[in-house]
């Protein structure tokens, strides 16, 4: 047995050494297949079918159906009268339905106007209103959000009812990542830095210590929701990249809040901007200023074992000159730990090794390529779809990794 684990290592050492094939369109047909195992195996944990998906129609009409407004048990004070709705036992149902479905904005108003606005009749109406904005082609998304007036509608609401000043509103993230899109389009933006300094300054009491680190999610995740409001529907990712070193910035020189919380409340945020600036830094035009910025920016925000390799996708993803070296560097660095410094972030980090191989073989540096290859399959096999542990014995562990070897690297 152990002279046959012998065979079997020296055989596997020697795939891994195999070089990539000197021919670029093999090379990249060898890249676009680990691309698709990893992805393949990332959605067969996280499926994301059209039955589960948040924008499918049945989730849709689910939503509404489900909504408190439509309940069975109606209180005896309604709005059926005022909006002239007909009194036969489904009657109000529907025509409640049909009507926040159809007009969201009078919807709320009216709502609102009978003491029955909730954060369920708002994220009703926002969620309606924002459908209906897309579904129009009249004008452009940004046009139609603005004149729909539905965010200044929503926070004059919140003052009114007492909510503004409890801040409980943040905790539905639903609620502030349907509002942000309707706030940016008006350049609604004083009332959403305030809610961040307040909520900032809330949760650094003492007497919301049990709570704190779920509540600082939930501020990071309004953050998060306004930066890709304005990377949509305002001015776009460069903006939304200066708004968030504006706040952190903002954050850091209160008094009222600790750093330790602004840092934790932009890693959420921080996150979202690095995938956004790696699938839209080119199309929408960063200014190589705004980037040297936010990449000297991460030292600040970013968690201590996330610094590196977030530098690392700057390079890598940089829409005109982009650099491997300090992906290089990186790798080198899982190597050497044995994978420990991948542990936590190991889908982050198979992302960052394929994008390097990926620019360095657009530069022509095959032997550099080889070599992360190497370090991508021996520390992230199951990450791409290589799950060394699936046999039931050690024979058929060394025999399924081979084909799986042989499979992955025959060009």
């Amino acid at each position: 047995m152990r002279k046959s684990l012998t065979l079997s290592w020296r055989f596997l050492t020697s795939k891994l050494h195999k070089p990539l094939p000197l021919n670029r369109r093999e090379a990249q047909q060898l890249l676009n297949r680990l691309n698709e195992s990893f992805n393949r195996n990332l959605d067969s944990q996280y499926p994301q079918g059209l039955g589960h998906s948040e924008h499918s129609p049945d989730h849709h009409i689910q939503s509404l159906l489900k909504s408190p407004l439509f309940g069975n048990k109606r209180p005896e004070h309604n709005s059926s009268s005022v909006l002239g709705i007909g009194s036969n036992e489904h009657g109000p149902l529907v025509r409640d339905l049909v009507f926040a479905v159809e007009q969201p904005v009078r919807f709320l108003k009216q709502q609102i106007a009978d003491g029955k606005g909730n954060l369920d009749t708002a994220n009703l109406a926002l969620d309606n209103q924002m459908k209906k904005m897309l579904a129009s082609s009249t004008l452009n998304p940004k046009e139609n959000l603005k004149i729909s007036e539905m965010g200044s509608l929503t926070v004059n609401w919140l003052w009114s009812s007492g909510q503004y000043e409890r801040m409980d509103f943040i905790k539905d993230r639903t609620f502030t990542t349907r509002l942000m899109p309707f706030l940016v389009a008006e350049g609604q933006y004083k009332p959403v830095w305030e809610w961040l300094q307040r909520s900032c300054s809330t949760v650094c009491r003492p007497s919301v210590r049990e709570a704190r680190l779920s509540f600082q999610k939930d501020i990071g995740m309004m953050l998060k929701a306004l930066l890709q409001s304005e990377s949509t529907y305002g001015s776009g990712l460069e903006s939304a990249m200066q708004l968030f070193m504006t706040s952190y910035k903002s954050l850091t020189l209160s008094s009222h809040v600790s750093i330790a919380v602004t840092q934790r409340i932009h890693t959420f945020a921080g996150a979202y901007l690095m995938w956004a600036y790696a699938s839209h830094g080119a199309s929408a035009g960063v200014n190589d200023r705004t980037i040297k910025d936010f990449e000297q920016s991460v030292g600040q925000w970013a968690p201590r074992n996330m610094v590196a390799p977030y530098r690392a996708w700057i390079d890598l993803c940089h829409p005109r000159t982009p650099k491997a070296s300090r992906a290089l560097q990186w790798i080198s660095m899982i190597e050497s730990s044995n994978g420990q410094l991948a542990k936590g972030n190991r889908q982050a980090n198979v992302r960052i090794g394929l994008k390097t191989v990926e620019v360095l073989l657009a530069q022509g540096s095959t032997r550099d390529a080889a070599h992360v290859m190497k370090v991508i399959q021996t520390t992230f096999a199951l990450e791409i779809g290589l799950d060394l542990r699936s046999a039931d014995s050690r024979e058929g562990q060394e025999e399924s990794t081979l084909r799986s070897l042989d499979m992955l690297l025959a060009t």
